[in-house]
């Protein structure tokens, strides 16, 4: 990548920065009409790093990121996911952008995790007086538009409608509006956090999407393989998904379930009704000779987290594991069991840390080309573009971040911390690429092994943190990244 071009992205993502800040401006909107004194929302617990999606994605909706247990809305990333994050969904795994896991649970999971974050040996309920005063407040009303840029949607935009302090759970509801050169689309989420006051209680979320944008595992790699007339492939993704969340134990532990519905068609352009089953090769890009699938599957999963913080971590753990299983239906009729786990390990060295992260999953049985795990990219390895590196059945990655302090008392609007963080990152599809069906990696020539190494700042703000970085890989790339949320 050419100076200019580093020039170029670095200027980006300037802009979007700047972009953001103004958008806290627009979004100080009274609830209805009511009290213009209502305080804007928090972007970061809203839509959680797709890092912290549990299996490896591709980017889906690049939107600050979110941490489901069981699923980001869009190829995972490495845990990301996301489908908020630009996924580019955050500790997302490198999985499908749109596996089960990255369908469910965005901001639920940290939802639970905020308000029982490190909760007492013996539980206990809030007094009556202050669960009052919360089911009191009036309902906040935001608009929140924000330009974005990536590698696979181009330059896009997002407006997101988001109405808070529902009914008397502190339900949530956000409609997600994107569009731009490479993409198009919307999802719905409805949120209950917690259906009563104690420490132990479930929560809920309810999520809708229909979008459309390439993916990853369709592109990158060393050789382009498009549709007939050299098409690029659009992965087109309707359907749902419900996912249950209950907290089990003192320590943090939160056991999850759900299941998805997801009808996946493979398009050439935002607009049109044809379908595409193979490349202008040959080579199957669904299951069905149609061109479209469909995905109904269960999920389950188990997450502890004994961070001292969920937006900016400086000590403490965090673990999930989970498994989709498909249930197959339709002329497609897929079967497959989707197994993926990560260990985030912060060590405070006095006012630093460092950061271990280490994540792997494997697929048992039908691997549809459009669900394979994803390597490279922003949130695997940093340096490559999304999916560059490999699409495999199976996957392994692991990053080692310095972090240390370069202004911890930060005396500017909405911004109250900067930091500055060294990194290297390591992936590999272990051989497994010409296991997926339509051997989408092995077509495009990816490697199938990556290491980067790069460096960055991060700056905490009131919507989470922001970090923007400049990695080179093993093949001297240079990427500049950046991102809302954190990634681990």
């Amino acid at each position: 990548m050419t100076a200019n071009i580093i020039l170029y992205k670095s200027l980006e993502a300037l802009a979007l920065l700047l972009g953001a800040t103004s958008a806290l401006f627009i979004t100080r909107l009274p609830a209805w009409g009511q009290r213009a004194e209502t305080t804007p929302f928090n972007l970061q617990s809203l839509y959680p790093p797709a890092a912290d999606g549990l299996l490896p994605a591709t980017p889906s909706l690049d939107t600050p990121p979110p941490p489901p247990l069981l699923g980001d809305h869009q190829s995972p990333s490495p845990l990301r996911g996301g489908v908020w994050g630009e996924v580019s969904s955050t500790d997302a795994p490198p999985q499908s952008s749109y596996s089960a896991e990255n369908l469910q649970g965005e901001g639920l999971e940290r939802g639970i995790s905020q308000q029982r974050q490190n909760p007492p040996t013996q539980p206990q309920r809030p007094e009556l007086e202050t669960i009052q005063e919360e089911l009191d407040e009036d309902p906040d009303f935001a608009i929140v538009p924000l330009p974005r840029y990536s590698a696979i949607k181009g330059i896009h935009g997002t407006v997101d409608f988001i109405l808070t302090n529902l009914g008397e759970n502190n339900q949530t509801l956000d409609l997600r509006l994107e569009g731009g050169e490479r993409t198009i689309g919307a999802i719905f989420r409805y949120t209950d956090p917690w259906l009563e006051s104690g420490p132990f209680d479930s929560g809920y979320q309810l999520r809708l999407f229909n979008t459309r944008s390439p993916e990853s595992q369709f592109l990158e790699g060393d050789r382009e393989v498009n549709l007939i007339h050299d098409h690029e492939a659009w992965v087109d993704r309707l359907g749902g998904s419900l996912s249950f969340y209950q907290p089990v134990t003192a320590t943090g532990v939160v056991l999850s379930a759900g299941a998805s519905y997801q009808r996946v068609a493979i398009r050439n352009s935002a607009f049109t009704d044809r379908l595409y089953a193979s490349d202008r090769l040959g080579n199957p890009l669904t299951f069905s000779e149609q061109g479209l699938d469909t995905l109904i599957t269960v999920n389950l999963g188990v997450l502890q987290d004994r961070r001292n913080s969920t937006e900016w971590p400086t000590q403490g753990y965090r673990f999930q594991l989970a498994t989709e299983q498909s249930i197959p239906v339709g002329s497609a009729d897929i079967l497959f069991n989707r197994l993926s786990a990560s260990f985030t390990q912060f060590v405070p060295v006095q006012n630093q840390t460092f950061v271990f992260n280490l994540q792997g999953g494997t697929i048992l049985g039908d691997v549809p080309p459009y669900q394979a795990f994803n390597l490279g990219g922003s949130d695997s390895v940093r340096g490559y573009q999304d999916g560059e590196i490999g699409t495999g059945q199976s996957y392994i990655q692991g990053t080692v971040e310095y972090r240390f302090p370069l202004i911890e008392d930060l005396d500017i609007p909405y911004s109250s911390a900067l930091s500055g963080t060294v990194f290297a990152d390591f992936a590999s599809d272990l051989g497994s690429a010409d296991s997926v069906y339509g051997e989408p990696g092995e077509v495009r020539n990816k490697p199938g092994n990556g290491f980067g190494v790069g460096l960055g700042v991060r700056l905490l703000t009131d919507f989470g943190p922001v970090r923007l970085e400049f990695a080179v890989s093993d093949q001297r790339d240079l990427s500049a990244i950046f991102k809302i949320g954190e990634r681990f």
